[in-house]
């Protein structure tokens, strides 16, 4: 995630200078995101001297969020040359063939819910065209030709958006949260967790949209083999086991590895 803007992890206030293309300040964006500031809990709020350890994000962490929310801000554009790009990149990914008209029936079969798949895109933007793509590009000839079988009624393409949407909306990074979204968001220690993760971890959020994605596809076949009568009516309750495994795993404690924090989730 824009990697080339690496500033020294002791800098007393961060400042990311970039080409302008979201509503934020260099000032809102030298602090915690509002929603994490606010989310303090009693012991933390008011008997933090008596811890080693607080849940505040370090310069560094603050500085990689904010350079994620910026970069998922976009949103998608028939009239952006590189969002038309982007999507006929991905047709030819699934189809080896060129794309020449958007709307094309076809796209259902990779679990679009329509023939214009760029509907699917208003929830999580471009990062959820994104997404579809580096998954597709890393698990093409296997993962991928499972997910999209038809007597497996499971949808691609909708289930990564899913995913992709709930990380953006966990994680605070989507528009216009306030308090009332508390239960909906993730608690200090874990954004906490997931800030440093960015830091830490190349492609974080990619390593770990891929782990969700292929846990949902996991857990919706377990299913569909405990129970042949499943349908797309018991799909939600699977999204809903697969968003409480995370939330459980970034709360439960500060992870040293990524390693440490898959073999959790998967323990689950």
């Amino acid at each position: 995630m824009n990697q080339e803007l690496q500033q020294p992890q002791d800098q007393i206030i961060v400042l990311i200078n970039q080409q302008k293309n979201h509503p934020w300040s260099e000032i809102q964006m030298a602090h915690e995101p509002i929603t994490h500031q606010k989310n303090k809990e009693f012991k933390e709020k008011y008997l933090s001297s008596c811890f080693d350890e607080t849940y505040n994000l370090t310069n560094q962490e603050i500085k990689e969020w904010w350079m994620l929310r910026v970069e998922l801000y976009p949103l998608y554009s028939h009239k952006d040359e590189n969002c038309v790009k982007r999507i006929k990149g991905l047709w030819y990914l699934l189809t080896e063939s060129d794309l020449e008209e958007i709307r094309n029936q076809k796209w259902t079969e990779f679990g679009f819910q329509q023939a214009d798949p760029t509907t699917d895109f208003r929830g999580g933007g471009i990062q959820s065209l994104d997404d579809i793509i580096n998954f597709v590009s890393d698990y093409k000839d296997n993962m991928v030709k499972e997910m999209c079988k038809p007597q497996n009624d499971f949808y691609f393409a909708a289930s990564s958006i899913n995913i992709t949407f709930f990380i953006k909306r966990y994680f605070h990074l989507q528009e216009q949260l306030d308090e009332r979204d508390i239960k909906e968001i993730a608690d200090r220690i874990a954004l906490k967790n997931f800030c440093r993760f960015l830091v830490r971890e190349d492609n974080f959020w990619k390593k770990l949209h891929q782990l969700l994605l292929q846990d949902l596809f996991n857990e919706w076949m377990a299913l569909k083999k405990r129970r042949p009568e499943t349908t797309i009516m018991d799909y939600g309750p699977i999204l809903e086991r697969v968003k409480q495994k995370t939330k459980r795993t970034f709360t439960i404690r500060l992870f040293g590895n990524l390693n440490q924090l898959i073999e959790f989730y998967q323990s689950l």
